[in-house]
């Protein structure tokens, strides 16, 4: 019961915690050649994108925003030669794809009038950019930011149409299966929120790369 209760009360920095938990479980898949750790992780990134339109919500996207923008940018140069090792394709990683995201927020902020052509202009280029998940990348966190709970018919509508066309149009039947990740965010307690600490902050930033740097040389010697 204790278990069920703590799962049911998730704070935003506990599903931050799974959400990378996720993220690994799916990178071992790649370097293992493991399907349904393949599965599991489709789960991952659209938690990270949660997580990202939370804080965005709280952002002043004209200032606080460029450092935060800052550090996706550089981590996301670091982590590009694992991501390529490991991966073995030259798709930009997730930190760069979330760049463009908060790029596109920030310019659809700022607009009073072409909100809509700022929005498909960012899913444009972050399919033409080849960054990881493409157009899916800046739909995704929007989607999250307007995320009430399950019982919110039209969004769910939203949410799966848009998550089997990003499915048809990458052509990997597995990426269905992120559809159910709302069904874990729906318990999230906004009561159980606090301010990460410093170290909090910093993890992933540092993570991101060395575990891909990581796995990548695993990857020569297997």
């Amino acid at each position: 019961i204790s278990i069920r209760q703590n799962f049911s009360n998730m704070s935003q920095n506990q599903i931050k915690w799974l959400a990378t938990l996720l993220m690994l479980v799916d990178h071992i898949g790649v370097l293992l050649e493991i399907e349904p750790m393949r599965i599991i992780g489709r789960l991952s990134f659209p938690m990270f994108a949660w997580v990202f339109a939370q804080n965005w919500k709280r952002r002043e996207p004209d200032s606080s925003a460029k450092p935060f923008l800052t550090r996706l940018a550089l981590f996301g140069l670091i982590a590009q030669l694992p991501h390529i090792l490991l991966f073995r394709n030259h798709d930009a990683n997730i930190l760069i794809s979330l760049g463009i995201a908060g790029a596109t927020f920030i310019e659809i902020h700022k607009s009073q009038q072409y909100k809509l052509l700022y929005l498909i202009g960012g899913m444009m280029i972050a399919k033409g950019l080849q960054v990881s998940y493409g157009w899916y990348v800046v739909a995704c966190p929007l989607l999250m930011i307007n995320l009430k709970g399950a019982g919110d018919r039209m969004w769910w509508i939203g949410w799966i149409a848009i998550n089997v066309m990003y499915t048809i149009t990458c052509n990997y039947p597995l990426q269905i299966f992120a559809v159910f990740t709302p069904l874990i965010l729906t318990y999230h307690n906004p009561a159980k929120d606090r301010k990460p600490t410093t170290v909090e902050k910093k993890f992933f930033y540092y993570f991101y790369p060395i575990h891909l740097a990581g796995l990548a040389a695993l990857r020569t010697i297997l």
